[in-house]
């Protein structure tokens, strides 16, 4: 084995070994000058999750020791992989570990090679580990544990040090485009609403409590279900035409919220042409409760349980989570957002604002079954089905005749 070490005053982590396709010793001069090392390794996302957090500003939500909530940022990372988990690895920040010394085994078969971490400790991402244990715990399937996260490793035996390297990684990342927007009141037009029909305002940063709702799946909920008249105005040029993007609103979070606020950057200049509110923003400020009130009610209705016990032997497990014993259901957004685009047949505007009703002879069980022979013709892969625009039109055409 070779030993990458150097020796200073011992901390009180704990040791750990992990295995890793990738190593790559990425020491600086002024790393080495230090009597410090820094390593990045690429790690199936299991291996991170036995590691102690003893280090850590912040603790796991799952952790025993703490009354701290699930969170709004605790959901969205949860959605961001179970979206697409083949992406999370580029579209999140790493892991980063301290540790005294770093200790290289010998490759196996397959490039596998097993690194032992001596007095190690996770100091960030310690909420990401708690995502990721309470979803392969109470997972059926073993699929999520293909994929990889990226590991920074630092090898820093100087426990002073080891302090302010966790204190400038928790505190210097810049602030989130949520918070920021939530700071200048872009979000504030939702709220009424949301009030009105769920009792809940919106999430307006990234540390807002989990009696809020996530406003950027909010967004994407918006956009899926904004009507086809008001969906794709050709003419103006300062508004994204929704109708040539039709699968944004499934794969596009942060792509969703930078078109939201773009219309409210514009918001000035529409009306001074137009002389009333664009017809989107409109939707959004008037129908926000609305949405929310149907995501959750789809989200998790009991009625889709039987269609996914039936068809578990062909994947039904992987687009949805079911604790059987709590009688907890919830379907992926993957499945959800389609389903939602259908239902805009629905969406009218009416003397009050922006609302939706199903009539009393629509044949919800229907609907859904519906769904599940899309999925079907999908092998029950998620992405695969989100991402198809056959699928949301099939959807579409569907609701539109039951809606004639």
């Amino acid at each position: 084995m070779t030993k990458l070490s150097m020796s200073i005053d011992k901390t009180s982590g704990e040791n750990h070994t992990l295995t890793s396709s990738v190593i790559r010793n990425t020491t600086s001069f002024e790393e080495s000058q230090n009597n410090s090392q820094n390593f990045t390794l690429v790690c199936p996302l299991k291996e991170i999750l036995g590691i102690n957090t003893k280090e850590n500003l912040r603790i796991s939500y799952g952790d025993k020791d703490t009354a701290k909530k699930i969170t709004p940022i605790h959901r969205e990372i949860r959605e961001s992989f179970e979206e697409a988990p083949d992406r999370f690895i580029q579209r999140h920040s790493r892991f980063t570990i301290v540790c005294d010394e770093l200790i290289v085994g010998q490759k196996k078969d397959g490039g596998i090679t097993e690194v032992e971490l001596k007095n190690c400790s996770l100091i960030d991402g310690a909420q990401t580990q708690g995502v990721f244990d309470a979803l392969l715990s109470e997972q059926s399937q073993t699929a999520y544990s293909q994929y990889n996260v990226r590991v920074e490793v630092i090898v820093e035996k100087n426990r002073p040090e080891r302090v302010e390297i966790a204190i400038a990684r928790n505190t210097t990342n810049n602030v989130s485009d949520l918070s920021q927007m939530g700071k200048k009141l872009y979000f504030d037009m939702l709220d009424p609403s949301c009030i009105k029909v769920v009792s809940k305002k919106v999430q307006k940063s990234e540390t807002d409590t989990e009696d809020t709702i996530p406003t950027q799946t909010l967004l994407q909920a918006l956009r899926t279900m904004v009507p086809k008249a008001i969906r794709g105005d050709e003419n103006d040029k300062d508004m994204v035409s929704l109708n040539k993007q039709i699968v944004r609103s499934y794969s596009g979070k942060s792509m969703v919220l930078k078109d939201y606020k773009r219309y409210k950057d514009n918001e000035d200049e529409i009306k001074k042409v137009r002389g009333f509110e664009s017809p989107v923003l409109k939707f959004y400020r008037e129908f926000a409760g609305h949405a929310w009130k149907t995501y959750e009610a789809w989200q998790h209705d009991p009625d889709w349980i039987d269609l996914y016990e039936k068809n578990i032997k062909a994947g039904a497990d992987r687009v949805c989570r079911y604790d059987k014993g709590a009688n907890e259901f919830t379907l992926s957004w993957a499945v959800l957002c389609p389903t939602l685009y259908g239902l805009q047949h629905y969406i009218h505007e009416k003397s009050e604002g922006w609302t939706i009703n199903l009539p009393s002879n629509f044949d919800k069980k229907a609907y859904m079954k519906k769904v599940f022979e899309l999925l079907k013709e999908q092998d029950f892969f998620p992405q695969d089905f989100a991402k198809s625009k056959d699928v949301y039109l099939s959807l579409y055409i569907y609701i539109g005749e039951l809606a004639k």
